[in-house]
């Protein structure tokens, strides 16, 4: 095997965009995950039904979180080939990373409006 087609992770196949929009979206996911651990810190002396129900739901946004977080990571270090270099990768899959792209971005943006709301 040559250098050029050594064993590539997904997250060293995809273009700078991507792999900026992968990393920026774990980045928002681990605050977010940082935030509503706290909530629901603040919320565990709480002992009216509001608070607790505040709680549980604030409990399945974090089990969401967290599979998110682990999904990405799962994702980055996914084994794409050692057939093809980057920019051949990136060739062959352009239209399904280009959606994953504007995914991820979205996901971005959807986080932001999410961390506004607490």
């Amino acid at each position: 095997m040559n250098d050029e087609h050594k064993e590539l992770t997904f997250i060293e196949s995809v273009d700078e965009e991507l792999h900026d929009n992968i990393l920026r979206l774990d980045q928002k996911l681990k605050g977010l995950q940082a935030e509503i651990t706290a909530k629901i810190d603040s919320l565990a002396y709480e002992k009216d039904q509001s608070a607790q129900q505040r709680k549980e739901q604030l409990l399945a946004l974090s089990d969401e979180v967290s599979k998110a977080i682990n999904g990405i990571k799962r994702l980055v270090n996914l084994v794409v080939s050692e057939d093809f270099t980057p920019e051949e990768f990136n060739e062959m899959n352009e239209e399904s990373l280009d959606a994953l792209r504007e995914v991820f971005k979205d996901s971005v943006d959807q986080i932001s409006k999410i961390k506004e709301k607490f």
